[in-house]
């Protein structure tokens, strides 16, 4: 294959109104674009790039994602991706790539995926290289017809006015255009333009410290064959210098990332030089397509919205690479922001429901950037020593060997942190007096506690719960004496969207702790009871923020 994707698609601006104008053409802005025009709402995205993967990165796509990929239909082109659907995912770490491993973290691969959450979710996580994730996600994109893709366009300003946004954009080919929309939704990267000229401010982690790293995609012939280790699709190196190597295409293809030294600025050649030494090659056999420094960081956006402008991916929440939570934790903020978005430009919300959308991802965003600062933090731990390559060194290797497995191997066991989203505090769900269940990073425990994702339990004709889920309200009917009418017609009345499921799966009673459960649009449980509750439109101005609105004096008539 060649070493990049294909280019995305772009051509003139055809329209001069829509409901929502998104700025960055990566995982999630374009995730943000498939969420909402899956919705009717009319998409234009913006992307001042080509969209060609030249410098792949965010292999990595965790449960919760996979699950949303799903409810778009999407999330078995993972098999028709390049990656090799049968390699294990595998993480290894060596001394040296010629020498000794030292620990290895056993994973299954993508076609075996979902035997890792081990009844907990109807997916699992994968490895999908941006070369094939992108592009997968813009084909469901334009599948659309709402949607507008328009790569190389740039975003060039922006005025947020009582009634919308006035987008000025340019084209080197077709020139300046204006248009307006209800809302803006910037998803321009790490360095987020929007960000800055709205004035939002971000708060650091003050334990952590910046550091410089050099990243290379490069093409590595017969790698595979020349070292003693099994397949996998990261190598940890402690020698020469600490280096990871990812798997792009389960053959020649790899990422290749190091820290670099106080004063160390190199150029091209250097890195190539500095490849070939790690992996005890010559110069020539490294190949190098891309290099560029970059910088981690861990800092979450102090508002995720300002005015008729929100923020989503790194434009709220930038954090180190370290678990892979970055994207994910950004399709986690499309999730969450595609229905409120609707609810407000549908009428049947106040626009007060858009704040909930910081109230809820702020807190979950610096959970995440926690989690991987804590992850980058026990990788720097490990120094190089020559005395690990050592042929003597056994009791060494052995000794360090276990220290990975007891510090590093939580950044490969994170299924708490996948699937345990948490919105208890939120305004929008209704508390029923249960405990606050232990989070745990590493273990998931099911629970139906309003605030907490809705738990999976398999259905009888072999789907998951999960699948009743359409991206609209559901109102699932556990118990079957138990009358929910009341509660159905209330939403009808007042032209909410509303699905009603029923289940007759033994268990789920006791998996969801009632017998009606409201799960919200991005598969949060808002309410639950043993029967429906006397005042109906009394859950409905909380799980849609009227409340919200009545208690600061909202007058946005919804």
């Amino acid at each position: 294959m060649t070493p990049v994707s294909t280019p995305g698609p772009t051509g003139d601006i055809t329209s001069d109104t829509y409901d929502i104008v998104v700025v960055g053409g990566g995982p999630v802005g374009i995730a943000t674009a498939i969420e909402l025009g899956g919705r009717g709402l009319s998409v234009l995205v913006v992307e001042r790039e080509d969209g060609v993967v030249r410098y792949p990165t965010a292999e990595s796509i965790d449960t919760a994602s996979m699950e949303l990929l799903r409810r778009w239909g999407i999330a078995d082109a993972v098999a028709d991706s390049g990656f090799p659907a049968d390699q294990r995912r595998d993480i290894s770490f060596v001394s040296r790539m010629t020498t000794y491993e030292l620990a290895r973290f056993p994973r299954p691969s993508n076609a075996d995926r979902r035997t890792t959450t081990q009844g907990l979710s109807p997916e699992g996580g994968v490895w999908w290289p941006k070369f094939w994730f992108d592009p997968a996600l813009r084909v469901r994109a334009v599948a659309e017809s709402t949607v507008d893709l328009r790569f190389q366009w740039t975003c060039e300003s922006f005025d947020d006015g009582t009634e919308g946004v006035s987008v000025r954009l340019s084209s080197t080919e077709h020139g300046p255009r204006t248009v307006r929309a209800r809302f803006l939704v910037a998803c321009d990267g790490a360095g987020s333009p929007i960000r800055r000229t709205l004035g939002i401010a971000s708060l650091r982690d003050s334990d952590q410290t910046r550091a410089r790293w050099q990243g290379a995609f490069v093409k590595l012939p017969g790698l595979r064959e020349r070292i003693p280790h099994a397949p996998a699709v990261q190598y940890y190196l402690i020698n020469p210098r600490r280096m990871i190597l990812g798997s792009l295409d389960g053959g020649d293809l790899w990422r290749v990332t190091y820290p670099l030294k106080n004063g160390e600025s190199p150029a091209f050649a250097d890195v190539r030089a500095t490849i070939a030494d790690a992996l005890d090659c010559a110069v020539e056999e490294v190949e190098v397509f891309d290099a560029r420094e970059w910088s981690g960081d861990a800092v979450v956006a102090e508002s995720f919205r300002s005015g008729h402008v929100l923020l989503a991916g790194d434009a709220a929440h930038r954090m180190w690479p370290s678990g892979g939570h970055g994207m994910n934790t950004g399709l986690g903020d499309v999730a969450n922001l595609g229905w409120k978005l609707e609810a407000v430009l549908r009428g049947w919300a106040p626009d007060c429901l858009l704040d909930t959308y910081t109230a809820e991802r702020r807190p979950h965003g610096e959970r995440m950037v926690r989690r991987a600062w804590h992850n980058y933090r026990m990788d720097n731990a490990f120094l190089s020593d020559p005395t690990l390559d050592d042929p003597a060194g056994e009791a060494t290797r052995a000794f360090v060997g276990k220290r990975i497995v007891a510090t590093r191997q939580a950044e490969w066991r994170s299924l708490g942190v996948q699937l345990g989203l948490r919105y208890s505090e939120s305004p929008l769900v209704v508390p029923d007096g249960t405990p606050e269940p232990p989070d745990d990073p590493g273990e998931y425990v099911p629970t139906a506690r309003p605030g907490h994702r809705a738990p999976h339990i398999a259905l009888a004709d072999g789907r998951s719960v999960l699948d009743l889920f359409r991206g609209r309200f559901t109102l699932l009917n556990i118990a079957p004496a138990v009358d929910s009418g009341s509660l159905a017609a209330a939403f009808r009345h007042r032209g909410i969207p509303l699905d009603e499921e029923w289940t007759g799966v033994a268990g789920t009673r006791e998996l969801y702790g009632c017998a009606i459960a409201l799960v919200r649009p991005d598969g949060i449980v808002a309410w639950r009871g043993d029967e429906c509750p006397a005042d109906p439109d009394w859950l409905l101005d909380q799980v849609t923020g009227r409340t919200s609105a009545a208690l600061i004096g909202d007058g946005n008539p919804a």
